[in-house]
């Protein structure tokens, strides 16, 4: 996972380098039975720091548990951008022929990103439950944090820069930021149409957060809340994107299938044993 601001001091040292090469990606799994699962990892992560999860998950529930990795894994997460990483993260899946016949899809932090990615861009072998832990639905910014990350250069260099939303210079955001708004349905596209309507076939979308969770800025965003100009938190049911329905959020919601749970765990510790007490009780209505 990342920690900013320490992750942003890292990351603009480590840029200049830009050493990371993408590897061919590999799918981990774990044989049980019952509709299958795939996991994604956060940013600088990696399908290693998953397994204690997916073990857990393999046993605690009887399911096969594919644990998927980007690329090389941290390296890949953090420096490759979005929209290259989805597409990567699609065909892995599409290699995989026990997903076929649907799957249930677990995304950390910024694997929810991605796992909602393949939802709405990509989802021929079909998700049957979305389930998202901490994950910047709304998005990440840090008012301390300065740097201008909508320049070609950190949008094709640094992952996080794919959902920094700037509520000061939210224009800027909505057109020079190539994943979150794209994702959102915030700015209309050719995909727009099918985002919403591959959302809407979902059986359910789960988003775990945690008050408690200090790396989403702000945490609420793990619940696609995000700041105001004023950097107050607006709840989802007051934006736009869901009083107008643009990703049929609203709609899945009437239908009983959108569905928000609050952990007191801290972020990382959602892969964690320490909290998958918390954790049992919401999987086992989905999985």
């Amino acid at each position: 996972m990342f920690g900013l601001p320490k992750y942003i001091f890292k990351t603009l040292c480590a840029l200049s380098l830009l050493l990371c090469k993408p590897v061919k990606t590999m799918p981990i799994f774990i044989e049980t039975s019952a509709t299958p699962v795939v996991v994604l990892h956060g940013v600088e992560s990696s399908s290693e720091k998953m397994i204690p999860f997916c073990d857990w998950l393999s046993t605690s529930f009887n399911v096969k548990v594919f644990n998927i990795e980007i690329g090389n894994g941290e390296k890949t997460s953090l420096y490759t951008p979005l929209p290259k990483q989805l597409e990567e993260l699609c065909a892995t899946i599409y290699k995989i022929d026990e997903l076929k016949e649907g799957f249930n899809f677990l995304g950390m932090s910024q694997g929810g990103l991605l796992a909602r990615g393949y939802v709405e861009q990509c989802n021929q072998y079909p998700v049957k439950n979305l389930i998202t832990l901490v994950t910047p639905h709304g998005g990440e910014f840090i008012k301390t944090v300065t740097t201008n990350f909508y320049t070609d250069f950190f949008q094709e260099h640094l992952s996080v820069a794919g959902y920094w939303r700037d509520p000061l210079v939210l224009t800027t955001y909505l057109f020079k930021c190539t994943y979150l708004p794209i994702l959102n349905n915030e700015i209309k596209t050719d995909e727009s149409a099918e985002q919403l309507e591959q959302i809407s076939k979902l059986e359910h979308f789960i988003m775990i957060w945690s008050p408690y969770d200090t790396v989403l800025s702000p945490a609420e965003s793990g619940k696609f809340s995000f700041y105001d100009e004023h950097l107050k938190v607006i709840s989802l049911e007051d934006t736009d994107l869901y009083k107008n329905d643009l990703l049929g959020l609203k709609y899945l919601n009437e239908k009983g299938k959108l569905q928000t749970y609050e952990t007191n765990c801290t972020h990382v510790d959602h892969r964690n044993p320490n909290c998958f007490p918390q954790l049992y009780p919401i999987l086992l209505k989905y999985l």
